[in-house]
């Protein structure tokens, strides 16, 4: 049986992308949500999550892009700066847990019911940054990671694509007995990172028609663009195509055709325990 989470990140960034990924929730296919607990919009984020039918949130924690909650916390903007800095030894692990730990106290307060964890530009790729992950997720009972990894085959890669490809494999290959031993849930594939803003009707179209056996993650990032979006987060200037592919008839009728069942990131241990 082939099993797909389709998961909108980035709820909580700002009101646009809350919007539309409220719009992908309640007339589309996404099954899960990403709140970002340092967005600006982290507030609206929570009142619209009260009256969607989706209810699968992941906590999607921040280290670049987004301003720290901690005063003590100094991270960067550019997840490559982070990698860079963790390497270098610029930044010590203690504050990047308590960061994070804030995050996570600030999105439980809520009261939301969390089944996952994932990272914002996918920083826990970083082998030092994923064990804290886990220790968070342990210490929250968050019962499931992502586990980000290289998406498609290479000969349908752009040059750029291929060295981002390239990255995928090789942090993959280290975290990869680590998140076996965490005796967290994570999915058996992981798509869309290589697309993250560029996916259109075809291309999810594509991606529903060749999902293997088992249970697949698709990343995606609907959202109204609005003036704030285009000026600070131009990775979500393809988010209204984004969002009409994952509202549209079409890829709810290839899902039908190709006998795909949408599930949500809560369903993800007890079908993996089946399969």
């Amino acid at each position: 049986m082939r099993y797909l989470i389709v998961t909108a990140d980035d709820l909580g960034l700002t009101k646009s992308i809350n919007e539309g990924i409220a719009k992908a929730c309640s007339e589309g296919v996404v099954t899960a949500v990403s709140v970002i607990p340092t967005g600006e919009a982290f507030e609206d984020a929570i009142k619209v999550m009260s009256c969607l039918p989706v209810k699968d949130i992941g906590a999607h924690l921040a280290l670049t892009e987004t301003t720290p909650l901690l005063s003590s916390s100094k991270f960067y903007k550019n997840h490559t700066n982070i990698f860079f800095s963790l390497v270098s030894g610029r930044i010590n692990k203690e504050d990047i847990y308590q960061e994070l730990k804030a995050q996570l106290e600030r999105l439980k307060k809520t009261g939301l019911k969390i089944t996952h964890i994932n990272s914002h530009e996918h920083v826990h790729l970083a082998p030092q940054v994923l064990d804290i992950f886990i220790r968070l997720a342990r210490e929250y009972n968050i019962p499931a990671i992502r586990f980000p990894r290289a998406d498609r085959p290479p000969a349908f890669l752009s040059m750029r694509e291929n060295y981002r490809s390239i990255l995928l494999s090789h942090f993959a290959r280290r975290i990869n007995n680590n998140l076996r031993d965490s005796g967290l849930a994570y999915t058996d594939f992981f798509i869309g990172l290589l697309d993250a803003g560029k996916l259109d009707i075809d291309k999810v179209k594509m991606i529903v028609g060749n999902l293997k056996e088992g249970v697949t993650e698709l990343v995606t990032h609907p959202g109204f663009l609005s003036p704030e979006v285009l000026k600070y987060y131009k990775w979500h200037k393809g988010g209204e195509t984004e969002l009409f592919a994952l509202t549209d008839n079409r890829i709810k009728k290839a899902i039908r055709d190709n006998d795909v069942k949408l599930i949500t990131y809560g369903e993800l241990s007890s079908i993996k325990g089946r399969v």
